[in-house]
């Protein structure tokens, strides 16, 4: 399997695992499963987070700190599903329309996987 195809069916480890060791790598592809359980992932444990740092007004840099770690594997993981379905990983910028452009990005994450569509500069090593 190359480094850059994305892993079917796999299982909250192995998205997790795929998650942090492609901390920073845009190029590729990441399957749906792959995509939501680290969705979910970062999504509990800032759900987590958040409510000791309410509890505890000096747990709020705990919440600042797991931000910061999961921001670029997040946008990352993003690009990668966006190829996956097709698109280019530049909309990932829809990110920064509140409320809209995230619901836009969800959509487009969870259409299945259309290799038919891919681009070759997205999995290219030196492009």
């Amino acid at each position: 399997m190359d480094k850059y195809d994305p892993l079917p069916d796999c299982t909250f480890g192995q998205a997790i695992a795929r998650f942090f060791k492609k901390y920073v790598q845009f190029k590729g592809a990441a399957s749906r499963s792959e995509y939501w359980w680290a969705f979910l992932f970062c999504f509990v444990i800032g759900i987590i987070l958040g409510l000791l740092a309410d509890a505890s007004h000096v747990l709020k840099i705990l919440v600042l700190l797991w931000d910061l770690a999961v921001f670029l594997p997040e946008l990352a993981v993003t690009c990668r599903r966006l190829h996956d379905g097709g698109f280019s990983g530049k909309l990932t910028w829809l990110m920064c329309i509140p409320l809209l452009g995230q619901i836009a990005l969800w959509v487009m994450c969870a259409l299945p996987t259309r290799d038919d569509r891919w681009k070759e500069q997205w999995f290219a090593p030196n492009a």
